[in-house]
């Protein structure tokens, strides 16, 4: 039957045949004309709807053969046509939904891979339209028969964004798509859950809707968030939430104007109480000059205006005079004028307000209340005309002036002399070993993991990263693509967040081939020589490349000297820089790291025609002449090399033992080094677990630096803390368990300068 309908020439002949064929099959024939117009493309979704309104094969009503024909199913259009005609009715519903769950979970891993994801989900679109059908899938099988993968729990907050007027239909699915979200961030899901992650990911999205002033959306996905826990969330994130969003006047104006340009609602005057009394502590408590500034600025430039012009609003009363009288009253010991040249505008909005007919005490008092206080803490207001007549109006239609409590008590802000340095960070700061969190497994990607866990634990890279300007490089909800925002963004995620995972998917993207679509696993060594080398290549600008230069790279120069010449000269080559020491086994039994680094920079006798005497001679020598390490050295353990027997690359398991201090005075006695630069720590190694190069499974251990004998175990999503002495740690690493890697710094912090 499917050779019938592949052999029509066109989609109305196939339609024809699939309406003449629909009775009288077996079920190896309904299997086969279904798997054939999964193939279809863009043909296949006609097919598809026009062979469920005829119920072509009956396949709802065998789960056996409905799982058969599922795994065929090639886009999420298709499953997005089977669920239109799945009916809770149908008997065995909930199975056939987990069946179309467990495809739209492989189809999703497989678009992620591809780096399609965005396309496939029709978000690329910006078009509630076109995204309909997309959004309904999510809502149907979200998340007890597909589970959010951190990248698709983002993406879904696209839609929000995408809502420009006031549709009930799309409130009403939007609204539905709210719901399955907090049921994720509360942990409703069946699969793995990273609540943490969502909840994180859940209020940056709000804040970047906010930011782009998207809040028709917005409202929606606020309105679903319970005002306690909206508190709980910001206050949590304080630190993510301040470094990132909130980290300057402008910004921070920009998002409270988004939260209220569609409409002035109680969760965004929440917000925006809460992250102002966030700056007025930090002022109070550090006398920090950078967030006394920004109070100020959205005191003139938002809650003056935007604020005070909505005072007339009846159903707000109490949160926007709250948050009026924290500014207004606060800013009086600080500076009065700013208030006194808006009375003009506070005066109108209450006459108009005091004009209403369905005004009741509850909305005079706290009026007049208000008046009260800024009268008490302003001087002199009764002599302003305007001001004394709307006083006595409020004053005498307020009958219950001296028991109204729900008003806020708000006093004069009193700060000690302010400093103008700003104080580090806390994202800059040591880290608890506790609140390390994993990298989520993209298929063979622990190569990765394990080195973007090792750079994040060098601690002076992480602060360079960190501190990079990259405008809006976390304001996105959208896959990025530039190497040093997906590398900002993600260290911005580990560092806020103290549980469960992140997902490195979107750096994966931005890698060059073929580490950005690959499923093969991949050799950890290479791929650090190749992340740091794109990195510095795309470092915006020379003075960040210096400072990576001297992080990561290392300058060196060959020497070839010829004792066939009557007067032997070495001959230098030039200049080169290089990335990390390789170190190689010999047969001698006695092998460590120090043997081994000395090795790597002997004379090799070559055989070679001397440009000098020009003569070809097996007299000639060959060294490499290191004139710079950099403050953070890696070196690479190699352990893979080629068996002829077996023609296959096998694995060297000799145990080499840690050295976990290096002088290199020791292994270069003759180059007088600088005694304060020579001595460098191990930080951080990966290890090998497996016995050859094409499989196995890679794991970074990395030591927290203010507590030397606490390790952390990066395995993917998985963390693990040992406490560990140096001698206990050799110890205990089996021998299938190998350091492949190792990762050393500068106890000085500086380059080591060799002098030749």
């Amino acid at each position: 039957m499917d050779k019938i309908i592949a052999s029509a020439t066109s989609v109305k002949e196939k339609l024809k045949a699939l309406e003449q064929s629909c009775k009288g099959l077996n079920q190896q024939e309904i299997e086969g004309v279904y798997k054939h117009i999964h193939t279809l493309g863009e043909d296949s979704l006609v097919l598809l709807d026009q062979a469920q309104k005829i119920n072509f094969g009956n396949i709802f009503s065998d789960l056996q053969l409905f799982k058969r024909v599922r795994e065929s199913i090639r886009e999420l259009d298709q499953i997005c046509i089977y669920l239109n005609y799945l009916d809770d009715r149908i008997q065995g519903y909930r199975g056939f939904l987990k069946e179309l769950g467990f495809q739209s979970e492989k189809l999703i891993m497989e678009f992620r891979q591809k780096g399609n994801i965005l396309q496939k989900l029709h978000l690329d679109t910006q078009d509630l339209n076109v995204q309909r059908q997309m959004i309904g899938l999510i809502i149907k099988l979200c998340p007890k028969d597909l589970s959010f993968n951190p990248e698709l729990f983002q993406l879904m907050q696209i839609p929000f964004k995408c809502l420009k007027q006031q549709n009930r239909q799309d409130i009403e699915l939007l609204d539905s798509l709210a719901s399955v979200l907090l049921l994720q961030c509360d942990g409703k899901g069946e699969a793995d859950q990273n609540q943490v992650h969502d909840w994180m990911c859940l209020i940056s999205g709000i804040v970047q809707h906010a930011y782009d002033g998207n809040t028709m959306g917005l409202n929606i996905l606020l309105s679903k968030i319970k005002l306690d826990y909206l508190s709980d969330l910001l206050i949590s994130n304080k630190n993510y939430m301040l470094d990132n969003y909130f980290k300057n006047s402008q910004d921070t104006i920009k998002i409270f104007q988004g939260l209220t340009s569609h409409c002035i609602s109680q969760e965004a005057i929440f917000i925006i109480k809460t992250v102002s009394q966030m700056f007025y502590d930090i002022v109070k408590d550090q006398n920090d000059e950078q967030y006394l500034h920004i109070l100020r600025e959205v005191y003139q430039e938002f809650i003056l205006t935007k604020i005070l012009e909505n005072l007339q609003i009846l159903n707000l009363t109490h949160e926007i005079i709250d948050l009026l009288l924290f500014y207004i009253i606060g800013m009086s010991s600080i500076d009065q004028e700013p208030f006194k040249r808006s009375i003009k505008l506070m005066v109108s909005r209450l006459t108009l307000n005091a004009s209403l007919k369905f005004n009741t005490a509850d909305h005079i008092t706290p009026r007049f209340q208000f008046l009260q206080m800024i009268n008490y803490n302003y001087k002199a207001l009764n002599q302003i005309e305007d001001f004394h007549k709307i006083y006595r109006f409020f004053e005498e239609k307020s009958l219950e002036k001296n028991k109204y409590t729900q008003i806020s008590k708000c006093y004069p802000w009193e700060f000690q002399t302010v400093k103008s340095q700003i104080t580090p960070k806390s994202s800059l700061q040591q880290r608890d070993s506790k609140d390390f969190v994993g990298l989520e497994n993209l298929t063979n990607t622990c190569f990765m993991n394990s080195i973007l866990q090792s750079l994040y634990m060098t601690e002076s890279f992480r602060k360079f990263v960190l501190q990079m300007q990259i405008p809006n490089s976390i304001l996105q909800l959208t896959p990025q693509t530039s190497l040093w925002n997906c590398l900002k963004k993600l260290f911005t995620q580990l560092t806020y967040q103290n549980y469960g995972y992140c997902s490195p998917y979107e750096l994966k993207r931005s890698l060059r081939q073929p580490y950005c679509n690959t499923n093969d696993q991949q050799d950890v060594g290479e791929f650090v020589h190749h992340f740091l080398e794109d990195l510095f290549e795309v470092t915006p600008n020379e003075a960040f490349k210096t400072t990576i230069g001297n992080q990561f790279f290392g300058y060196q120069r060959q020497i070839i000297k010829c004792y066939n010449c009557v007067k032997p000269q070495p001959n230098y080559g030039y200049k080169e820089k290089f990335l990390g020491i390789d170190l190689h086994f010999n047969k001698q039994n006695n092998i460590d790291i120090i043997s081994m680094i000395k090795k790597a920079y002997e004379e090799e006798q070559i055989e070679f025609t001397c440009e000098r005497c020009r003569q070809k001679t097996n007299k000639i020598y060959k060294s490499q002449q290191l004139l710079q390490l950099p403050s953070v050295l890696f070196m690479t353990l190699h352990r893979f090399t080629y068996d002829q027997n077996s023609q296959t690359m096998t694995k060297i398991l000799t145990k080499v033992p840690f050295q976990f201090q290096i002088d290199f005075r020791e292994a270069f006695p003759n180059n007088h080094l600088n005694s304060q630069d020579s001595v460098y720590n191990l930080y951080a190694f990966i290890v090998h677990l497996g016995k050859n190069s094409n499989s196995g499974h890679y794991i970074c251990y990395a030591r927290q630096l203010n507590k030397p004998d606490t390790w952390i175990a990066f395995d993917d999503t998985m963390i693990s803390v040992f406490q560990f002495s140096s001698k206990q740690l050799d110890e205990e690493l089996i021998v299938e368990e190998s350091p492949y890697l190792l990762f050393y710094q500068n106890l000085s912090g500086q380059p080591l300068i060799f002098n030749n």
